[in-house]
């Protein structure tokens, strides 16, 4: 039993000392060495991947009709923007709160009437996608872009 303890260890011995005296860059065997570049590359998108997630915007919309006496003006489109923090779910419903706020506020002061003709929410910054509903839709103005960071 010693003695099979004895070569256990000596086997353990030999492979650490090996693996430090032929050890290329970065600790790792020569013969492993490209394939180790190999790792380091797939490595690196996860980690770009995970701070993009981390930093990513979320913008919440909804496309208006305004009604002021009997003046209809339609195509009008409200933002709110978050930036992703905790989980997208509860980022969107947030942002959306902020876009509910600002539309009681809306129609209590400015406006007769406010129907929603559509809602629209996408990891994207606000801008992008407003160009990209503008490019669809010729007639839609932006009203606002509500930054929901900044709002409780």
């Amino acid at each position: 039993m010693v003695f099979f303890l004895r070569k256990c260890l000596l086997l353990l011995f030999l492979f650490f000392f090996c693996k430090s005296v032929f050890a290329g860059k970065n600790g790792t065997m020569p013969f492993h060495h490209s394939h180790s570049k190999v790792l380091a590359l797939s490595n690196e998108p996860d980690t770009a991947t995970h701070l993009i997630k981390k930093s990513t915007k979320i913008c919440s919309c909804q496309i208006l009709i305004l009604q002021i006496s009997k003046r209809r003006q339609k195509n009008f489109a409200l933002f709110a923007e978050k930036t992703n923090k905790k989980s997208f779910a509860r980022d969107l419903s947030f942002a959306n709160r902020v876009i509910e706020k600002e539309k009681r506020h809306m129609q209590s002061l400015f406006y007769d009437k406010l129907e929603v003709v559509g809602e629209f929410s996408d990891a994207i910054d606000c801008k992008s996608m407003f160009k990209r509903l503008k490019d669809k839709n010729k007639s839609l103005f932006m009203y606002d872009i509500l930054d929901a960071d900044i709002r409780k």
